[in-house]
């Protein structure tokens, strides 16, 4: 029984070690190590979408509040505003290629095809959209019930990180500034890209363009030899928006380390 009691013991230990490393946040990058594409890896987690995509945010911001190391902060916080980036571009991408409840893998085919072959109908997710609807009822509850919705609440947390991120990150360093410019840059043509895909009845222009003008600020306060100057975009065509990503790369998107402009679905 003691043995017994201690192999157990030990397991409980290594579930509850591999529970807490599933909740810390990875962060950016190490302390020390300015890099801009590590700025653009999201971490997994719940999607955007996600009634639970609240909790791991009030996570996230727990465990910033609580990193005694300012630059270190400044970092986590300059990667969460790329996130909200990131996260506003796959999901309105998706609801302009696959809107609707997605299938739960593997049960909801098989029931698909069953209930199909026997009524002669077309179902395309019976138990992903019962989750959908359950999810749907709860950001409702959130204030975040439209894609609309969501999309706002990114586009404020967005200005919100990249002000605290310049509060905290140390001024007059040459690798924070060469850091920032760059990452503003990124920050431009993706907020292009972003907007390549909305439209007026979206009730988005607004806020892109005040992110925008908030990103061209921070780059003219941290200006650097090494980045190319940052051009506030004329208009919202396709030829302009092709021409804006094109020159720029835009980092990386979520778990895959693939580039951003790549990405086509949601995911911080």
């Amino acid at each position: 029984m003691l043995l017994l009691s201690g192999v157990t013991q030990r397991r409980l230990v290594a579930a509850g070690i591999a529970g807490a490393m599933a909740l810390a946040p990875l962060t950016a990058h190490a302390t020390g190590s300015a890099d801009v594409d590590a700025l653009w890896n999201q971490h997994d987690g719940a999607s955007v979408d996600s009634a639970f995509y609240v909790v791991q945010t009030w996570w996230d911001g727990l465990t910033r509040a609580t990193q005694s190391d300012p630059t270190q902060r400044g970092l986590d916080e300059l990667a969460q505003a790329n996130t909200d980036l990131l996260n506003a571009y796959t999901l309105l991408q998706q609801q302009r290629t696959n809107p609707g409840p997605q299938p739960v893998a593997v049960i909801d085919p098989l029931l698909s095809s069953t209930y199909n072959f026997v009524t002669g109908s077309n179902v395309k997710a019976p138990i992903g959209s019962v989750l959908n609807w359950a999810n749907q009822s709860l950001l409702k509850l959130e204030g975040r019930g439209s894609t609309e919705d969501i999309v706002r609440s990114l586009m404020q947390d967005y200005r919100d990180k990249q002000a605290a991120a310049m509060r905290d990150l140390p001024s007059g360093r040459a690798d924070t500034e060469a850091l920032v410019a760059t990452n503003a840059q990124r920050e431009t043509a993706f907020l292009v890209k972003i907007k390549a895909i909305t439209t007026p009845a979206d009730g988005l222009a607004s806020l892109l363009d005040a992110a925008n003008q908030s990103t061209i600020t921070v780059a003219a306060k941290h200006p650097t030899s090494g980045a190319n100057p940052i051009v506030k975009p004329q208009g919202t065509s396709n030829s302009n928006t092709n021409n804006s990503t094109g020159n720029n790369k835009t980092g990386t998107s979520s778990g895959s380390n693939s580039t951003a402009g790549n990405q086509s679905g949601p995911k911080n």
